[in-house]
């Protein structure tokens, strides 16, 4: 369990920790302001490796509940909660991580399925993570 200080980049606390040799990300924003901003990512290997290499990524990720990283000089306070995900696809995984920086607080929910030999993940507000995912899902079983 990651204690005080410990260092993680902050691209791998939101899933940028994947390394397939295929893949696309993009990210919108629906309008100025908090709580609207998405990110779809699309990432493709085996069967076998997708699961493993998601896998690893969400359990590590939530198993513990609350951790430091540092973005630059600044630490962040990272506050994980696995989350039930919609039954879509071969294999899911779904977390709400909660990120703290001098009193204030924002939540990010982010959610990975795989289809085959695609994984889908859709991270942000989780109302809009919420909303997108079947169409990403749909999507990514046309893509794979």
């Amino acid at each position: 369990m990651p204690g005080p200080g410990y260092e993680l980049g902050g691209e791998a606390v939101v899933g940028g920790g994947l390394d397939f040799p295929r893949k696309a990300k993009t990210s919108f924003t629906y309008a100025r302001g908090s709580n609207s901003e998405a990110a779809e990512e699309l990432y493709s290997d085996t069967e076998a490796k997708l699961s493993r290499g998601v896998g690893r990524i969400f359990d590590a990720m939530t198993s513990c509940p609350t951790y430091q990283v540092l973005v630059g000089s600044t630490p962040v306070t990272v506050t994980t909660r696995t989350m039930a995900a919609a039954p879509l696809g071969d294999e899911r995984w779904s977390q709400q991580l909660t990120f703290t920086v001098g009193g204030r607080s924002s939540v990010v929910k982010q959610t990975a399925v795989r289809t085959g030999t695609v994984v889908v993940v859709v991270s942000g507000s989780p109302g809009l993570v919420d909303v997108h995912l079947a169409k990403a899902v749909d999507k990514a079983r046309r893509v794979g």
